[in-house]
């Protein structure tokens, strides 16, 4: 009898090709879990497929409803179920908030909400069939923050964070488990859609920065988050964050005054290191 709880359970893992979804992949391969890798750039998953044990390799937009219904079903089509659904895949759009454009607010939340939703709905069909299923939501507790020249990716995972509270709140009890997981600053090497020229992650960042921005922003990497999200599998939990860093910045973030001075200083860093000013555009 096998006592591995990971063992042939089918989990679905968005936005895979690199960083958290990447080393997520990994992590439940290595611990006995059939996986199924799906992002837009097939030669990434192609890559980190050579590194599993032959995982189910999907290329998806997530901003194309079709396409997120054709992903479940190849899911279904090839494993038979669908045990867990890791919404990770994210549109991370850098610009000055007076510049940011339609397109580029209807990219993120088509991408990091709409996509998740159908997603979800879609594989809940078939969890309820099963008796049980489990949903991961990877937030950003950015949100609480207010993460300046990040709005796209801030103000939509603000929507993800109130559909994955409101479907646990209606789903409670029916055997479809709902987690939230906040992973603070991730370092990888995956540079976002930039409006003000090549930015790095740590561009809001300064070595000078107060204890408590530190602390918010120290960074931890995909392969940490990866482990915290099998046992997350293992020990389903409502909402996980990445550290106690994390956690008291999130705290912090609800005491106004202290949510301001760490953001403005943020902005400040960000506009010294690009030599841009408030309002450029006026």
């Amino acid at each position: 009898m096998n006592s591995n709880p990971l063992n042939e359970k089918v989990i679905l893992i968005t936005g895979a090709s690199s960083g958290i979804g990447a080393a997520a992949a990994l992590a439940f391969d290595a611990a006995g879990a059939k996986v199924a890798v799906a992002a837009r750039r097939k030669d990434k998953l192609d890559e980190l497929a050579t590194r599993m044990h032959q995982p189910l390799v999907i290329q998806v937009d997530l901003s194309i409803g079709t396409e997120v219904k054709e992903m479940i079903g190849k899911v279904i089509a090839h494993y038979g179920r669908i045990d867990v659904l890791v919404n990770n895949a994210a549109a991370i759009i850098v610009a000055q908030s007076e510049m940011v454009k339609s397109d580029d607010m209807l990219l993120a939340f088509q991408t990091n909400v709409l996509g998740a939703i159908t997603a979800t709905q879609e594989s809940l069909r078939f969890m309820q069939k099963q008796g049980a299923g489990h949903i991961i939501n990877v937030g950003s507790p950015g949100f609480m923050m207010g993460i300046p020249f990040y709005a796209p990716y801030v103000c939509s995972k603000a929507a993800l964070s109130a559909w994955t509270r409101t479907i646990q709140a209606e789903w409670a009890g029916s055997g479809i488990r709902v987690s939230e997981y906040f992973p603070g600053y991730i370092k990888t090497d995956s540079r976002p859609d930039s409006r003000l020229g090549i930015v790095e992650q740590d561009f809001l960042m300064t070595a000078d920065q107060n204890f408590i921005a530190k602390m918010f922003t120290k960074p931890k990497t995909p392969e940490h988050v990866a482990r915290q999200l099998v046992r997350l599998i293992l020990k389903p939990q409502t909402l996980v964050y990445c550290d106690f860093g994390v956690k008291i910045g999130a705290y912090i973030s609800n005491i106004s005054s202290f949510r301001l001075a760490i953001a403005s200083q943020m902005a400040k860093t960000a506009r010294e290191k690009k030599n841009i000013s408030i309002f450029a555009n006026q």
